[in-house]
């Protein structure tokens, strides 16, 4: 299945290389960044992967959680949808992201 990444996904990833290219050098801070997209890359043959996202216990609304970042996605018919990337420590309660 066909991995898409929305728009507030794309600017989730470059805010977080920018973030981490802060902390890190550059060249560290996109390493992290290709490991992420190629983990998320992954859900072409594993759209199941991740967990469903507690927030809200929607089986098509699932997340891949590692120490720092929660890449949430939705499974759609025709594809798997990167919805976004949030740190590991925020709650969901206050983004409406179920419906997007």
């Amino acid at each position: 299945m066909k991995v898409v990444w929305s728009d507030d996904a794309v600017w989730a990833l470059v805010a977080l290389e920018a973030r981490l290219a802060q902390r890190h050098h550059a060249q560290r801070a996109a390493s992290i960044i290709e490991g992420l997209v190629h983990r998320v890359d992954r859900l072409q043959d594993h759209p199941q992967l991740g967990r469903v996202v507690p927030e809200y216990g929607q089986s098509q609304l699932r997340e891949l959680v590692d120490k720092w970042n929660r890449v949430l996605y939705r499974l759609r018919a025709d594809a798997i949808e990167v919805v976004t990337i949030v740190p590991a420590r925020m709650s969901l309660d206050e983004r409406d992201i179920s419906d997007e």
